[in-house]
């Protein structure tokens, strides 16, 4: 079972998210908080294994929540938190707080549906190695330089230099605007170290590189990117609606 915590000063937010969650096998609720302080002692008390975290809140935002409990808690005994906000501009500085994902409000049973499954795999991980995680992006900055090959060389690149990412032939490729880089990550590594948008089980876009959206079949779309190539990316059915509430059309 995975016992939670959902935290939002808006009840209609509050019972929407809950009724969600509850539709969800193998979730129980555990409490709710409407505040920050009362999120903090909850989570000293009940020590739930996923928080679900309003950004926007009065007397305490999430932000300042998470950053509490970095300071008061080891990390061993941090859960993860999920952050609901209305606005994708916080997105980054969710992660930066060491988030694990975003929803968007109106939340959305698809897009939590991701999230639980995220959650899935970070909680089946050995103590360890989930101690490792955490201390890692404890340690490490979201803007830390990813390293790369090419030409028997390893370089490390900054993420605002990649333009997407792609798996091609067996490889994770790193596209920048006019060199393609070998990497050692796979794509849910680097979805959760960079924060980038998941179009497609075989891409991953930097949405601050995208230039255009081109509708395609079916009610797809294709996504021009701003390499020197214009390389053109696939935006799968299964990821649409993320694309769409990021990109915002």
């Amino acid at each position: 079972m995975i016992h939670v915590l959902v935290v939002d000063d808006e009840a209609p937010a509050r019972d929407e998210l809950i009724f969600l969650l509850e539709r969800v096998p193998g979730v129980v609720i555990d409490d709710t908080a409407d505040n920050g302080q009362e999120a903090l002692r909850k989570i000293l008390k009940l020590r739930p294994q996923v928080v679900f975290l309003d950004i926007q809140m009065p007397d305490m935002t999430g932000l300042a929540v998470c950053r509490e409990l970095l300071t008061m808690l080891k990390p061993s005994e941090l859960p993860i938190i999920i952050f609901a906000t209305a606005y994708d501009q916080h997105a980054l500085e969710a992660f930066q707080v060491n988030a694990v994902d975003y929803i968007l409000k109106p939340f959305d049973e698809e897009r939590l549906q991701m999230t639980m499954e995220k959650i899935r795999r970070l909680l089946s991980r050995p103590a360890a190695d989930s101690l490792n995680r955490i201390l890692a992006l404890l340690e490490k900055p979201r803007d830390a330089k990813i390293p790369v090959e090419l030409n028997e060389r390893i370089l490390l690149l900054n993420p605002q230099e990649i333009i997407f990412c792609s798996i091609t032939a067996r490889h994770v490729m790193i596209m920048t605007c006019s060199e393609e880089y070998k990497t050692n990550y796979n794509l849910c590594e680097l979805e959760d170290k960079l924060g980038f948008l998941r179009t497609h089980k075989s891409y991953l876009v930097n949405p601050d590189k995208v230039r255009e959206v081109i509708p395609w079949f079916n009610g797809t779309y294709n996504l021009l990117m701003a390499d020197d190539k214009a390389s053109s990316v696939p935006v799968s059915r299964t990821y649409l609606k993320e694309v769409r509430q990021r990109l915002n059309f």
